[in-house]
């Protein structure tokens, strides 16, 4: 009977530690691995490349710890991304940092094509606080640098990056002229909604192309880069006006703002990065490509 006795309470400890291990295993699993798995769908009607949510109801994926939907959905020729907040943070993230879609037609995290839209502001908050330096500009620098940030916000808009890493490539040109790549990013009561088609195959009428096929499983990645406080000092000469003394030249003093120079530390955003492996649809999963055409 002792045995019996013994070697229940063996088991029962094999037991509790298998199912320890299973419950970290399915930690690791869930939290460990950051690659998302999305389906993507044969689009079933028009997509317009407008900044509206419009086409995209019904096919848009929650992710949760990201506060982001995202939605894909392609044809033969063209992938289309869609992507729609509603934190305004993120929103000026990604007018002062960027934003980025990387594409991997491998399936994986590698960087092999981005594009870049909007390209955001970097280094405005130092030139903003008074041009690098400690005392605001006269009348006449002021106005030059309203009209300075002003073609900056405007280029940021309207142009956009093809980027290829591994080339160490660059090409920066109006959207108009990206040759088959379409964005655009819009907001409407409080909503962030980004669109992006972009080339399958490439040729001589689309040069920025994924380089895939319909069925192929290819890897998405969205990122916004983390703001750096160290670019802003070196904007402002090294350190914050006024010896950095209520910090931003008083602005942290009020309101429970941004303080530098004891108290509150600055609230510094994460910035996004998460990436999709994506299975992209065939024609073969559905019984009409022109069913609900408009």
């Amino acid at each position: 009977m002792k045995e019996i006795t013994n070697m229940f309470e063996f088991s029962s400890r094999n037991l509790s530690h298998i199912l320890a291990s299973v419950a970290f295993l399915l930690i690791f699993i869930v939290f460990g691995c950051t690659t998302l798995q999305i389906n993507s769908k044969i689009r079933s009607q028009e997509v317009v490349i407008d900044g509206k949510s419009t086409e995209w109801i019904g096919a848009m994926s929650y992710i949760e710890d990201k506060q982001i939907s995202v939605g894909i959905v392609n044809d033969k020729e063209n992938i289309y991304v869609c992507m729609i907040t509603e934190n305004q943070l993120m929103r000026n993230q990604m007018m002062m940092q960027g934003f980025t879609v990387w594409l991997d037609p491998a399936g994986g995290k590698k960087k092999s094509f981005g594009i870049k839209f909007p390209l955001g502001r970097q280094g405005e908050i130092g030139e903003r606080m008074f041009g690098g330096r400690e005392r605001p500009p006269d009348p006449k620098e002021r106005d030059e640098y309203r009209e300075r940030m002003r073609e900056r916000q405007e280029r940021a808009m309207t142009e956009l990056e093809v980027i290829w890493p591994e080339k160490d490539e660059m090409r920066r040109m109006p959207v108009e002229e990206a040759k088959g790549i379409e964005v655009k990013l819009g907001a409407s009561s409080g909503v962030i909604v980004y669109e992006l088609k972009v080339p399958i195959l490439r040729s001589e009428q689309h040069p920025y192309a994924v380089e895939a096929k319909a069925g192929d499983s290819i890897g998405i990645g969205l990122e916004i880069s983390q703001f750096k406080m160290s670019g802003m000092r070196r904007g402002m000469g090294g350190g914050m006006p006024g010896g950095g003394r209520g910090g931003m030249g008083g602005m942290g003093g009020r309101g429970g703002g941004m303080v530098m120079g004891g108290g509150m530390r600055p609230q510094i955003p994460a910035g996004l990065k998460v990436w999709m492996k994506v299975q992209l649809a065939t024609e073969k999963n559905f019984v009409s490509k022109y069913l609900f055409m408009k």
